[in-house]
């Protein structure tokens, strides 16, 4: 019943209602630390408590307990999905993508203008390959034994996932051309 469908859309704003201060706290709390795995344990959180109040404080309201049941399922499923997706194009991207920041930089230059001798001295690549360095070995992704780092498991298939998605998609994959060309000190 339309009833039923109200309520379902019902659920997904209580996991709404719950992850927005939740996922803030949270991640000013970590202080960015571990961004992923904290917005995906506000997005657990709110989607428990989305499914625990709409159980508790709508379940009576539903045509039946059938109806209930797909709609707190459903409704879960349908929050996760959109916070997750949420958590993928912001979160993230203000965290990892370089074009983000390159923007974020000349935002708040004086008159939004800077050269790009002024812009290099702000933001080296430096900066960004050590930030995602340090989250690769924080994750295990990678791991480091004086010099060496190796691909552990997981950062393999990670690896490979990315790897075959890029090609698949036929990106322009610029560090395989360096492996490939002999441009890199590594050499296979």
């Amino acid at each position: 019943s339309l009833s039923d469908v109200v309520l379902y859309f019902a659920i997904i704003a209580m996991g709404g209602i719950v992850f927005l201060p939740l996922h803030i706290v949270m991640i000013r709390w970590m202080g960015g630390r571990k961004l992923i795995t904290t917005i995906n344990a506000a997005i657990g959180l709110s989607t428990a408590a989305a499914v625990a109040g709409g159980w508790f404080f709508l379940g009576s309201h539903f045509s039946s307990p059938g109806a209930a049941t797909v709609a707190l399922v459903g409704g879960a499923i349908g929050f996760a999905t959109l916070a997750g997706l949420y958590g993928l194009l912001l979160p993230s991207s203000v965290d990892r993508s370089v074009s983000v920041h390159v923007v974020s930089l000349l935002a708040l230059a004086p008159g939004r203008r800077m050269t790009e001798a002024e812009f290099f001295n702000v933001y080296t690549h430096d900066d960004m390959l050590q930030k995602r360095f340090l989250d690769c070995i924080n994750t295990g992704i990678i791991k480091r034994e004086g010099d060496l780092l190796e691909l552990t498991p997981k950062g393999a298939k990670i690896a490979w996932l990315y790897t075959t998605v890029g090609q698949g998609l036929g990106m322009n994959l610029w560090y395989f051309v360096r492996m490939r060309t002999g441009a890199s000190a590594f050499r296979r």
